[in-house]
């Protein structure tokens, strides 16, 4: 990513859009130099809370963006072509930067918007127009081929790749989802060295396609008011597992009314079966499955806590552990748990 600001006040039209070809060839060649240092090795960097990470360049599909901040751009302005590069990028003004993370709230959906556009528009500032073209043509498109190692598993949903209405205008049910659960998992205590291993985590969470977020949003919070309700000496427990492809990664939410070492352990085996199960079906032991599960508070000092697992690979069970968690969890499916 590179920006582009104009500090001056704005002059004429054909200044400015000198001023523009001008900053944005200029960022294009910064992306590409870029774009080549990451793409010959992984490098450690600082994130913006000050945790060390590795990046594996090579392993990544880069593109780049050159971001405008100009105060009052030209109408019109044709967006230059600046070619010759190792990865696609798009230019955007600030403002159109702006109303891409407003529409979509999701990091990982504006980085699929970014490499799905693949360029440019024609004229600057006009992303948003392109965007609704977009929009339109997924709300009207038919649901894709479902992946056979899928069939029978749930309910199959097909929902528009990008939405019409902004993603949080039901915003506590898609707050808790963008922000609550995220703040919880990134300023938990983890284990030094382990950051990396945490915004992977991440990235698998913001991955859930937007149109579901809300949805699952309402779902908790029903979810954790009914807990609240629960008999003594009765355990409420409640999942919800998203598979958007048989090469994405797995992921569950779930609500109990109590947290202990008994549903550390059960929301262990939970998640270790669910993933048993998916490399099963797909063949495949290098895909992930991530779990996040809210418990209600009574302490007033928050309203829930969150606990994360997460598990790559084969996990190994026994025959023996096949069937207790099969005869636990299985017996009575609700909710596509």
């Amino acid at each position: 990513m590179q920006t582009k600001a104009r500090d001056a006040d704005p002059r004429d039209p054909t200044r400015e859009a000198a001023w523009l070809d001008k900053q944005i060839g200029r960022a294009v060649r910064q992306i590409n130099g870029t774009a080549r240092r990451l793409q010959d090795r992984g490098v450690d960097m600082d994130n913006g809370r000050g945790h060390r990470v590795h990046v594996d360049g090579p392993s990544i599909d880069w593109a780049g963006v050159v971001i405008i901040d100009h105060p009052d751009p030209p109408d019109d302005h044709a967006t230059p072509a600046a070619g010759g590069g190792n990865v696609p990028y798009v230019v955007l003004l600030r403002r159109d930067w702006e109303f891409l993370f407003d529409q979509l709230r999701s990091t990982h959906a504006v980085v699929s918007y970014l490499h799905r556009v693949d360029g440019s528009t024609e004229k600057l500032g006009t992303e948003p127009e392109r965007y609704y073209e977009l929009a339109a043509a997924d709300a009207a498109a038919p649901p894709g081929p479902l992946d056979p190692a899928l069939e029978g598993v749930g309910d199959t949903r097909s929902v528009p790749l990008l939405p019409a209405a902004p993603a949080d205008i039901d915003d506590d049910a898609h707050s808790i989802v963008r922000i609550r659960c995220f703040e919880d998992i990134v300023t938990s205590d983890i284990e030094p060295g382990r950051h990396t291993d945490r915004l992977s985590v991440l990235a698998s969470i913001d991955s859930l396609p937007v149109a579901y977020r809300a949805e699952l949003g309402r779902l908790l919070i029903e979810a954790l008011t009914a807990s609240q309700q629960t008999e003594p000496d009765t355990v409420f427990w409640r999942f919800r597992t998203y598979v958007a492809g048989a090469d994405r990664d797995q992921l569950g939410f779930g609500v109990c009314s109590v947290f202990n070492e008994t549903i550390r352990s059960a929301f262990g085996a939970w998640l270790r079966l669910r993933h048993h199960e998916r490399i099963s079906r797909t063949g495949t032991t290098d895909l992930t499955s991530v779990g996040v599960l809210l418990t209600p508070r009574h302490d007033g000092y928050r309203e829930w806590d969150t606990t994360m697992a997460a598990i790559n690979g084969d996990p190994q069970l026994t025959d023996q552990e096949l069937q207790q968690y099969r005869e636990l969890f299985n017996n009575y499916r609700s909710d596509a748990a």
